[in-house]
């Protein structure tokens, strides 16, 4: 989310990027971000996490001094959507595996995501064992959904990277314009409740949280 959410930042707010790959490590990224609030500890007085629930990954992540703010969403792409029902929407109209800009340049930057997986396997073990292990992992979505949101740009790009991955493991192709609205507003300190997690300092992040 850092290119939607630095289109609302003042310059002089410090940002931490890490690798969109570790969304399918979520031990491994929780570690990672309890390591960086540690680092911040003292520094600031409220900390903005541009993830949701994430496969539990920020479930127990507390601060000593510092608030810990993040939308209020299982997925991260219900961000995009603009609300957790509209994701839940989305989903049970028909599965889809959701790509924004974001997700499709992380993919690209770290070499992560099941296009680069599946040319990974295919070039070592072939074709057949790449789609046992990815195509079949990808066979449970029925479509893909580019998410454009007002930040994107060379959106060509972007649709050409999805439209591969849409043909490869053999989804309908969709595109929807997104917002960043909640974005915005977690920037701009408008935390409601229904929309946002707050942890205060010496609390920690809990699955209640996330749900009605």
């Amino acid at each position: 989310m850092i290119d939607e959410m630095r289109s609302f930042l003042p310059e002089e707010v410090e940002t931490l990027v890490f690798d969109v790959s570790q969304h399918v490590r979520p031990k491994q990224l929780k570690i990672e971000l309890q390591a960086a609030i540690d680092g911040l500890d003292g520094t600031c007085e409220v900390i903005l996490m541009g993830y949701g629930l994430c496969s539990n990954a920020v479930l127990g992540l507390s601060s000593k001094s510092s608030r810990l703010v993040m939308p209020r969403m299982h997925d991260c792409i219900g961000v995009f959507l603009g609300s957790q029902q509209e994701y839940m929407s989305e989903m049970t109209r028909e599965p889809a595996f959701f790509l924004t800009q974001g997700y499709i340049r992380g993919y690209q930057s770290d070499g992560s995501g099941p296009l680069t997986d599946f040319d990974r396997i295919a070039v070592r073990y072939g074709e057949e064992r790449a789609n046992r292990l990815i195509g079949r992992m990808m066979s449970a979505y029925k479509r893909l959904v580019y998410i454009k949101t007002a930040q994107a740009d060379d959106v060509e790009s972007d649709r050409a990277y999805a439209h591969t991955m849409a043909e490869r493991f053999h989804m309908r192709y969709e595109e929807r314009s997104g917002t960043s609205e909640l974005l915005r507003r977690m920037i701009a300190g408008d935390w409601n409740e229904d929309d946002f997690v707050v942890v205060q300092p010496g609390q920690e992040v809990r699955l209640e949280q996330f749900w009605s």
